[in-house]
């Protein structure tokens, strides 16, 4: 399945199982009130959920893809029927061996298509549905080669630093080896990621580098020296494929906050759409944030302008917007930067803090009054 008109990006079956964006990053730049109403992109669904954790009256959850969809609906019937220890091992977060007859007693809160969907994939089920994404994927391929490199006692001395200093003696010391580096050479190439869903003209950089490698060599290393490894769950995913602490998670996934995500899952609105074609058919003025993940590096420039044209007939006065880059240059367009304006600030300060890291812009805006 490929984005309309993008000639970039295929979107697979399922191409991710979890949400690879900060959510942190979405809670400041969006400064959800009470009672607002939400845009979100579903991706792994994670984050629509913890954005409930802020009280909007209203998120719509908006993918192109189907197959986020029906992960979305799967996630939150499990967030509903299941407690805590059987929610983590259903979802792949802990060992179980009866994740199928789980499912069937979570198959009545699901929609016809989702339902076929996942009956059609008992395999996804068994192992686990958030780690069958093909980004999971790629990541199993990257910690592979990882564990050939670095070593199990390397990857854990890592994680047990407790301060920034450690970490970046560790670092330097220990861990950016001559092998570490080539890793990024082998995983990171335009052969390896086209065979795992990013065609070649998807790589084009705007950060001085001259690669994906190197690109996100630079980037991963302000995971390793700038931010705590202890809180740092998404760089836990990455490198040990799963998360080191059940307060080291996903808000969902956090026995303090499930039992309000569970109150408020009604409030979700799930869509699979266009997100320019949906917000066409909204009524102008209605919708206070939103969340937008790097969706337009899956759009042509001139798709993009009119996502943003969009955004801007859709927003109410002062309604805030994260948006994001990976790798592709998309920014809101000049003939809108007046309605649209960006807080560059705080957009500098959320990608020094973004956990998630790979991104090259997390950027905060505000809608003129």
């Amino acid at each position: 399945m490929k984005a309309q008109n993008s000639g970039q990006v295929e979107l697979p079956e399922l191409l991710f199982g979890m949400s690879w964006e900060d959510p942190e990053s979405d809670r400041r730049a969006l400064e959800i009130q009470s009672g607002d109403c939400i845009l979100t992109i579903t991706s792994g669904g994670c984050n629509t959920l913890d954005l409930l954790v802020e009280g909007p009256r209203q998120i719509y959850s908006l993918d192109i893809n189907p197959y986020q969809s029906y992960l979305l609906e799967l996630k939150r019937v499990a967030v509903r029927c299941l407690d805590f220890e059987n929610l983590h091992a259903f979802l792949g977060f802990q060992p179980s061996k009866n994740r199928l007859q789980v499912f069937e007693s979570l198959a009545g809160g699901l929609s016809k298509t989702a339902l076929a969907y996942w009956r059609g994939r008992p395999a996804a089920i068994r192992d686990g549905v958030s780690h069958q994404g093909r980004y999971e994927g790629f990541l199993r391929h990257f910690r592979r080669l990882l564990y050939l490199t670095q070593g199990k006692r390397r990857i854990d001395g890592l994680f047990q630093c407790q301060s920034l200093d450690e970490q970046r003696d560790y670092f330097d010391r220990v861990w950016n080896t001559p092998a570490w580096r080539m890793l990024f050479r082998l995983a990171f190439n335009k052969h390896t990621l086209a065979k795992r869903g990013l065609t070649f003209d998807y790589f084009r950089f705007d950060d001085g580098a001259s690669s994906f490698a190197e690109s996100f060599f630079n980037r991963s290393k302000r995971a390793f020296c700038e931010i705590p490894v202890g809180t740092n769950y998404f760089l836990a995913q990455y490198l040990l494929g799963r998360y080191t602490s059940s307060n080291a998670a996903p808000a969902y996934l956090r026995r303090e906050y499930l039992p309000v995500i569970r109150e408020r899952l009604d409030r979700i609105e799930i869509v699979t759409a266009d997100v320019k074609v949906w917000l066409a058919g909204r009524r102008d003025a209605s919708i206070d944030g939103f969340s937008l993940s790097n969706v337009c590096e899956l759009m042509s420039p001139e798709e993009t302008v009119r996502t943003f044209e969009q955004v801007a007939r859709t927003a109410r006065p002062g309604a805030r917007i994260c948006f994001r880059n990976l790798m592709i240059p998309r920014e809101v367009p000049e003939t809108l930067r007046a309605k649209i304006q960006l807080r560059e600030d705080a957009s500098q300060h959320l990608l020094e803090q973004d956990r998630s890291f790979v991104y090259s812009r997390v950027q905060a805006y505000v809608v003129a009054r």
